[in-house]
């Protein structure tokens, strides 16, 4: 499958992706670690589920009401808002906002395959 989409007068065209809803289904869980230890900058960690041939993940972190804040992709199966030490691509436009301890803030993981398959989808709220 190839996702093609039009922006401001420019077609973007996406890698192609091999679907393999059926004979390897996306696994949804939540073994998310969330250290809040370090005041408004929390460190999510987590392990490959059933597939362990995810080569990067994508994190997103959003606002309360779904607003982006941030979108990164690592190596490593951790990440620290909003520290760049490990993103090898940052896809943030702006710069993200600090964290304020009394809201609450949503986070999704993707792990992908080599072929653009997500093998892992992780969702959950957090308050830092």
């Amino acid at each position: 499958m190839i996702v093609s989409f039009v922006e401001d007068g420019k077609m973007h065209i996406c890698n192609p992706i091999y679907l393999k809803h059926i004979s390897k289904p996306t696994e949804k869980i939540n073994t998310l670690t969330i250290d809040n230890s370090t005041s408004t900058m929390p460190i999510f960690s987590w392990q490959d589920g059933m597939y362990t041939d995810s080569v990067i993940y994508f994190q997103v972190v959003t606002d309360n009401e779904n607003n982006f804040l941030s979108g990164t992709y690592t190596y490593d199966k951790m990440f620290r808002y909003y520290k760049l030490d490990n993103v090898v691509l940052n896809i943030t436009t702006k710069q993200p906002p600090t964290l304020n301890k009394s809201l609450t803030y949503g986070f999704t993981l993707m792990a992908v395959s080599q072929d653009n398959w997500v093998n892992l989808l992780t969702e959950t709220s957090f308050s830092p």
